[in-house]
């Protein structure tokens, strides 16, 4: 396969939903080229979405940047984002409430609030919840949505204000979750990301909006990457997965395509040199610090990531100087969102 670049394919998955596959591999015999349309009236809006936790650790280092520095966590985010007048999505994991220092999580949420962004909610299993120590997945509807609910409370205590989207941690979900949601008053789901295992629900889209029930899904954006001998890889927009000139083509195939909404993603600790390392590796010595072990895996930190830093403002200024491309916060275009019709599924292409 030959494609230029940037480039985007179509899917056409067949008359249903249902009919969609389950994998990458699968996609590729109803895969065909998307010719370029003409230019859109109207921007792609780009969904910058941060997902904030810290899992591993009784102190927020891959949260906050604790013991790190403040401008590698997730006010390291808000300022680059601040500085361009960029409004992004804040995906909090607020489970963590009772195993971090006491208000730390409260005053992440209401930082992010008070400087103009979305707080949406994330969703980790929890040691500390007798009724959450499973993946959403493996929950009945009813227990999903009252874990649900429980984060909805606290975010509308905390910011007086509930949240619009949700994220499942791990893209751990299944077609109840989209019942959970609608029972607890959330209106959009970013849960879906077409190659993860841990998506359980019906397959209803790769990248395009859809609709799961009453609720909004608009996944995470899938990118297919050529390789050096011509094999497309699966990845996703999120600067963690693709370089700064991969992502900035991958928005230019979206924009050339008259695509309406992409998905972008990182975390917290996206600014933060980190290793998942399983339990018979034996630690390093770099290690600034290093976790109990958690799922049969732990964690190292080593320490900043300035790079990534500089990196994602190089991301943003492409994004802010791109004139068809305009950001906005998943709240903010719930209307258009629940008017959407795509009439191809697009998934762009970059080497």
């Amino acid at each position: 396969m030959s494609l230029g670049v940037p480039s985007a394919l179509s899917v056409r998955p067949g008359e249903t939903p249902s009919a969609l596959p389950r994998a990458i591999g699968e996609l590729e015999p109803p895969l065909s080229v998307a010719e370029s349309r003409s230019t859109q009236s109207y921007p792609l809006t780009l969904f910058v979405t941060v997902d904030v936790e810290d899992s591993y650790f009784d102190r927020p280092i891959l949260m906050t940047g604790d013991g790190i520095g403040r401008e590698f966590g997730v006010f390291g985010i808000l300022d680059e984002l601040d500085v361009r007048r960029l409004r992004g999505t804040f995906f909090v994991n607020v489970y963590e409430a009772d195993r971090q220092p006491a208000g730390v999580v409260r005053s992440v949420v209401q930082e992010i609030a008070a400087r103009g962004h979305e707080v949406g909610l994330h969703a980790h299993p929890s040691p500390t919840m007798d009724t959450y120590q499973k993946p959403l997945f493996r929950l009945s509807q009813e227990s999903q949505a009252e874990v649900l609910r429980h984060g909805v409370d606290l975010i509308a205590h905390w910011t007086g204000t509930p949240p619009t989207s949700f994220r499942a941690g791990g893209y751990a979900l299944n077609d109840d979750t989209f019942a959970a949601l609608e029972d607890v008053g959330i209106a959009v789901d970013s849960s879906c990301f077409f190659p993860s295992p841990n998506n359980h629900n019906t397959r209803l889209t790769v990248n395009a909006v859809a609709m799961a029930g009453s609720v909004i899904e608009v996944p995470v954006t899938t990118v297919l990457r050529l390789n050096g001998d011509e094999r497309l890889e699966a990845r996703k927009l999120d600067i963690d997965w693709l370089s700064v000139d991969a992502l900035a083509a991958t928005l230019d195939a979206l924009v050339g395509q008259g695509v309406d909404f992409a998905m972008f993603m990182m975390h917290s600790f996206s600014f933060i040199e980190k290793l998942t390392r399983m339990p018979d590796d034996p630690p390093s010595s770099r290690a600034r610090f290093t976790s109990k072990i958690d799922s049969d895996r732990y964690v190292e930190v080593y320490g900043p990531k300035p790079s990534m830093r500089t990196a994602f403002g190089e991301f943003l200024d492409h994004v802010a100087g791109t004139p068809d491309l305009q950001v906005r916060t998943l709240r903010d275009a719930l209307p258009d969102l629940s008017m959407a019709s795509s009439p191809a599924d697009i998934v762009p292409v970059v080497r």
